[in-house]
This record gives C-alpha cells, structure tokens and sequence, in this order.
C-alpha cells in the first residue's frame, strides 16, 4: 500500500507574487518644458564674432621643409580665419601672403633641406591675425632684394614674393637676420592693433 505525502495531491503551496517595482516615468509634459527651456537658452546665444573681444588663440606648427606639407597647413588656418570671423569667405589674399612666405621659408631660406624646419605660429585675437614665420637658414637683407617695379626688372620674378605680402597684410615686419617674417591682418570689424604687436622687431 503507498504511503500519503504529508501535502494533499491537490494542495499546492501558495506562490509568492512579486510586486511591479517600476520606477513612476518621468510625465512627459514635464520633459517637454525642460526641452524647450533648453532651446530657449539656445535661441539666445550670441553670434561668433561677438567672442572677438574675448578671443585670444595660438596656433604653433614645424612645418618641414618639404611644400606637400603647404596645403594643409593653409587649410588649417584658413579654417580658424574663417570660423573666428577675421576673414570672409571669399577672401583668398591672407592665403596668398601666407603660401608666399611659407615658400621662401622652405626654399630660400632653408634651401629645402629635409633636416630644417619652417616655424610657423599664428596668434589671433581681438584686432586680427598675427603670423610668424620663421626659417632655419641664414637669413637675408632686405634692402639688397631687387625692386621688382623698376621697370628693368618688371619680367623678372624675383622680390615679387615680398611685393605681395607688403601689399595684402596690414602691417609686415623682420627680424635683424632676415629669417624671420611678421605679418598682421586686420580683423573685418577694423579694429586695429595692439601696439606691443606694431613694435619691429629690430628696434628692441
């Protein structure tokens, strides 16, 4: 004869049901309101330009004596020129200047030899843009280059380089030895700039 359990056949124990712990949403009337406080916050942002006043940045490169580096080294200036609001967009002149300088730096300068480098910094803030580029060689006099509108030499191409700096940038000055260029850009608005940054070099 088989033994009974101590539980009835038909008697199961009485399972334990686990409460819905959900954490209560968030009502979505109240995310609405906070989204477009957020937008509202946004709306009232001021335009670029009007962080010149506050703006000050530095862009430092070695540039190697080789010009397949030239064009992204322009690209990345350009970009701060544009996005700062020192220059418009179809303003290319700043550029011209800037690959000018660089070449001579690279050819003349440093003779293209792979072992120097051309230093390159650029400072903007405020008043415009300011460059410095400046090469490993020996450097050159600058009175001694030929005056490319001398009607002589109108076919020749030398010294138009400088020419055309001289002519696009604001203000242009060198160091004692010559291997060293320092150009300023006026910002759009026309401010103009500091006078520690209009002091030549050669005078201090």
């Amino acid at each position: 004869m088989a033994r009974k359990s101590g539980l009835d056949a038909n008697h199961t124990r009485p399972r334990r049901i686990r409460a819905n712990r959900q954490r209560p949403s968030e009502p979505k009337a109240e995310k609405a309101s906070l989204f477009e406080d957020l937008i509202a916050d946004r709306d009232e942002r001021t335009e670029p330009d009007a962080l010149l006043p506050y703006l000050t940045e530095r862009v430092a490169l070695k540039m190697p004596s080789d010009l397949k580096f030239l064009d992204d080294v322009l690209n990345l200036l350009n970009d701060r020129l544009l996005k700062l609001g020192i220059i418009g967009p179809e303003d290319s002149e700043v550029l011209i200047a800037l690959d000018e300088a660089i070449v001579n730096a690279v050819k003349h300068g440093n003779r293209c030899d792979p072992l120097k480098v051309v230093h390159i910094t650029a400072e903007f803030d405020e008043s415009g843009a300011h460059f410095t580029i400046r090469d490993e060689g020996e450097g050159f006099a600058r009175e001694k280059v030929p005056d490319p509108t001398d009607p002589c030499r109108l076919l020749e191409p030398s010294g138009r380089g400088l020419l055309l700096i001289n002519h696009i940038m604001d203000n242009v000055c060198y160091n004692p030895s010559g291997n060293e260029i320092q150009m300023f850009k006026r910002c759009m608005t026309g401010t103009q700039p500091s006078e520690a940054r209009q002091e030549n070099p050669s005078e201090e």
